[in-house]
């Protein structure tokens, strides 16, 4: 019945390491030898995405940056790229510099991100740079989206520009129930379920047959899309109120529950 599979990354295919758990890989693994299609959507940056797309080897266009880059893993083709508002970037961006948030800024191909205890930038996932002052790179380019962690962070982001920028730029408020909360500053049009409905077409599956799982309020378009939303038990209540079926958590495989209930 169901030909797709859209999948949230963090705290729903992977855990709260955020890792990849075997389980989780071999029930996709078995989805995908069963000619169901696999579309990963991620609040992050194309690189993450495509670094689980690689480990399980997932051909289809990636939603990244909450759908404001949906991008083919195999010949790098953009099927939808939308940029943020460059004012709102750079005030966003200046504020967090002050306040030391965790932030990453993405522009172009690459995804700005402060430096942490551990952290070897040698090692860091292509695209992925540290820079002491996000705001000092606004001008490089057209920025796609400014992610940001912390609790006082969503908060006075909300507070302080939710209003005056309604409408020019989407100020997407997260906040999950096992992890930090986070804010995803975006174009207005930017949103996962919009994203998946253009991958859907490009695979030329309808969103009935396709099930959704994510843990977050950025999910919901996705399980209003399509034909099955399940939401994570990790996920805030209002999320699980949209979702037709709850799994189990992220730290107990509820994405392998889910396909060997429902497309196995």
């Amino acid at each position: 019945m169901y030909r797709a599979l859209a999948l949230d990354l963090d705290g729903t295919l992977l855990n709260s390491g955020l890792r990849l758990s075997n389980t989780n890989a071999e029930a996709v693994r078995a989805a995908m030898a069963r000619g169901v299609q696999i579309v990963l959507a991620t609040a992050r940056f194309y690189g993450i995405a495509l670094r689980t797309a690689t480990r399980l080897d997932v051909q289809t266009p990636l939603i990244c940056s909450n759908g404001a880059l949906v991008k083919r893993p195999g010949d790098g083709k953009e099927l939808v790229h939308l940029y943020l508002d460059h004012d709102l970037a750079r005030e966003v961006t200046t504020l967090g510099d002050e306040r030391g948030w965790e932030m990453f800024t993405t522009i172009g191909d690459t995804t700005y991100m402060q430096m942490r205890p551990g952290i070897i930038p040698e090692r860091l996932p292509g695209g992925l740079k540290v820079a002491e002052r996000h705001s000092d790179h606004i001008d490089e380019g057209a920025p796609t989206c400014v992610l940001i962690f912390r609790h006082d962070a969503v908060d006075e982001i909300a507070a302080r520009f939710l209003p005056a920028y309604e409408g020019r730029a989407r100020i997407s408020v997260n906040r999950p129930t096992n992890s930090a909360h986070y804010v995803i500053l975006t174009h207005p049009d930017a949103e996962k379920g919009r994203a998946l409905d253009i991958v859907l077409r490009e695979l030329g599956v309808q969103p009935e047959e396709t099930v959704a799982m994510g843990d977050s309020e950025s999910d919901v378009g996705m399980f209003r899309l399509s034909g099955l939303g399940i939401a994570m038990r990790n996920s805030p209540d209002e999320v699980k109120r949209d979702a037709l079926h709850v799994a189990p958590s992220n730290d107990e495989d509820g994405v392998a529950w889910a396909i060997h209930k429902f497309l196995l």
